[in-house]
């Protein structure tokens, strides 16, 4: 099996790097000569050419590993500026004595003056992953004048001035062309803001071995090609009734694009039947987008909830008295379902009988659900996943730049796929229908959200691959699922025979 990557926070990567010197038998500064390696090798992988830099050094670790790697530097013949930032008198002793180091070699460390000189790269060995609070002026304006420089920046660790848990800018962190983590990985990285900041990201585990990591717990794993379930390949010997029947429950007056691309994407996903119940005043244009599907008004839904095997409910449902009654309506049904958008109401949720289902609610709506807002729900998105899992038992999908999906006493899943150009109209309901279409085919809740999002992430960057990203629309995403899925079954299946797929 394919082992899973784990992402950490930073008290869990304190305990890693204690572990490390404990049971790995390596020192702190040990561990500060591997770190400057490691990012020195990054550096010539990158930029093979350079040779004049601008080191930025704290007070902290991270500047010890920044002491450590311009000693590597000076010796290979780097033209070198190295700037110490706050009171070098409180380094601890590794950091001091590659500090030492880097002077005995003649090397000189100046202080902070406000500007920056010419350089073709800047290295960012400043705060590390230690920062909880946001960064005073005097900071704001270091960051911004590195960040206003020409050069290229390498960040030791991650960017300074980014959240390692939250991903969020405090208020502003280095922009990074490459960072460079060690011994865990930091989920700040790859939460909210931390891709915009961490440019391209690196790891290296400075040795950490893999027993010594078993005894931390990680907050949560990547989503890869490996880790997800994909239905089995079907009998030649089959027929629709065995892949579900999925009804979509939306399409209020001038709505019904959502529910119609949250019904198509079920069905190219694979569901055997896919019906559409849309408001009476859409029934003749829902009917005639897509041949495939099966339409009915809201005034035939109880025979439609009969013949259904599983729900999804919300994409352009709307919050009309008539939402609502259907609302009240399959609450009590107990079967598999989707709920999205505008059904996403405590009440209804509070009084589901279904045990099988998953909510997809983005920052907005999760803020909603919680009784807070976007603004909170960013700023700790494990957690805000952890307390709708826990008021719910469900299978949660929370949206947006790093999604996440978990469910009670399970561990959370990031997707670390896609890019900006889904943030466009009608992507989560294509994401609900995947999600249906999945569950359809006998996928658990979890499984089918897992999977679902990835596909999803993966169809964006497929399109992307072609096109501007910024061209994407829903539908593009529903174009590209059958060549994405092939991919993924033939990469799953050349893990068992050693072949390398493109997709990690």
């Amino acid at each position: 099996m394919h082992q899973s990557i784990h992402l950490y926070r930073r008290q869990q990567v304190y305990q890693l790097d204690r572990l490390t010197m404990q049971l790995d038998q390596q020192t702190s500064a040990q561990l500060m000569s591997r770190a400057a390696r490691a990012v020195y090798d990054a550096i010539q992988r990158h930029w093979p050419d350079i040779r004049h830099a601008v080191v930025f050094a704290g007070n902290g670790n991270n500047g010890g590993d920044a002491f450590a790697l311009a000693c590597l530097m000076q010796q290979d013949g780097w033209q070198l500026d190295l700037i110490g930032v706050g009171d070098l008198a409180m380094q601890s002793a590794e950091s001091l004595y590659y500090r030492q180091q880097w002077e005995q070699q003649g090397g000189v460390t100046s202080a902070w003056q406000g500007d920056i000189p010419h350089c073709d790269l800047i290295v960012d060995g400043l705060l590390g992953i230690g920062l909880s609070r946001a960064l005073d002026p005097s900071w704001i304006n270091l960051v911004s004048a590195i960040n206003a420089h020409s050069a290229y920046r390498v960040s030791i660790d991650i960017p300074s001035g980014l959240n390692a848990d939250s991903g969020i800018a405090m208020p502003v962190a280095i922009m990074a062309d490459v960072s460079v983590s060690f011994i865990g990985r930091k989920v700040g990285c790859y939460l909210a803001d931390g891709p915009d900041y961490c440019g391209v990201l690196e790891f290296d585990r400075l040795g950490l071995s893999t027993d010594t990591e078993r005894r931390v717990m990680p907050d949560c794993s990547l989503l890869s090609p490996y880790t997800i379930a994909l239905p089995l390949a079907r009998k030649n010997n089959s027929h629709k009734n065995q892949f579900g029947h999925v009804l979509v429950i939306g399409g209020d007056r001038s709505m019904s694009g959502a529910a119609s691309l949250a019904a198509l994407a079920a069905l190219r996903t694979g569901a055997g039947v896919v019906s559409l119940c849309v408001h009476p005043d859409n029934y003749a244009l829902a009917a005639t987008r897509q041949m495939e599907l099966m339409v009915s008004d809201w005034t035939q839904l109880e025979r439609q909830l009969e013949l259904a095997s599983l729900i999804v409910v919300g994409p352009g449902l709307g919050q009309s008295p008539s939402a609502g009654e259907i609302l009240h309506s399959i609450q009590y049904i107990d079967k598999p379902m989707v709920i999205d958008a505008d059904a996403l109401q405590v009440d209804f949720l509070s009084a589901l009988t279904t045990r099988q289902g998953v909510i997809t609610p983005h920052p907005g709506e999760a803020a909603r659900l919680l009784n807070s807002t976007p603004q909170l729900v960013q700023q700790d998105r494990l957690n805000s996943l952890q307390r709708l899992s826990e008021q719910w038992p469900l299978a949660v999908v929370l949206k947006g730049a790093g999604t996440l999906t978990g469910a009670q006493d399970e561990r959370p899943a990031l997707c670390n796929h896609g890019h900006a150009g889904m943030a466009t109209a009608g992507m989560g309901d294509v994401l609900a229908g995947i999600i249906a279409g999945y569950l359809a085919q006998g996928l658990s809740p979890s499984q089918a959200a897992q999977t679902a999002v990835l596909v999803h992430a993966l169809a964006a960057e497929d399109f992307a691959q072609q096109h501007d990203a910024a061209s994407l629309i829903a539908s593009d995403i529903i174009q590209c699922l059958p060549r994405v899925v092939k991919k993924l079954r033939a990469q799953q299946a050349g893990k068992r025979v050693g072949i390398k797929h493109d997709y990690l």
